[in-house]
């Protein structure tokens, strides 16, 4: 998966950014509940392959579902989404870029068999309120 599609179906980098621009649509400026944003991508993700991580922040807009329709419905062109971007201060664009940049941790699963705890679990005769 290249690190476009990575960025934009990662939920918790996602939630980030959309929290960064304070969970408002960048194009009609609506506060929205979180699910109710998309980080929109302004290049195709073949170009996006092509960038590193923390200089994808241009290409990138927080939007309500119904802005992030109309950019699609009248194919609005790469250069006005992109002017958007531009207007962001500039420590707003440097958050953007330090989710972006950011790589988790890694995860290491415990060493128990989950199968087995889930059966000692469920045949336990320690019972509650009895």
């Amino acid at each position: 998966m290249s690190f476009l599609g990575i960025t934009l179906k990662n939920p918790i980098r996602g939630n980030r950014i959309k929290r960064a621009v304070g969970l408002r649509c960048e194009v009609c400026g609506c506060e929205e509940y979180l699910e109710n944003l998309v980080v929109h991508s302004i290049i195709k993700e073949e170009e996006g392959c092509e960038q590193s991580p923390g200089s994808m922040e241009p290409f990138l807009l927080v939007l309500c579902f119904r802005c992030h329709n109309a950019i699609h419905a009248f194919d609005a062109p790469r250069s006005s989404q992109e002017e958007l971007a531009r207007q962001r201060p500039e420590p707003l664009r440097r958050e953007i870029r330090r989710i972006l940049s950011s790589v988790p941790r890694r995860y290491t699963p415990p060493d128990t068999d989950m199968e087995e705890a889930y059966i000692v679990a469920c045949t336990s005769h320690f019972r509650f309120g009895v």
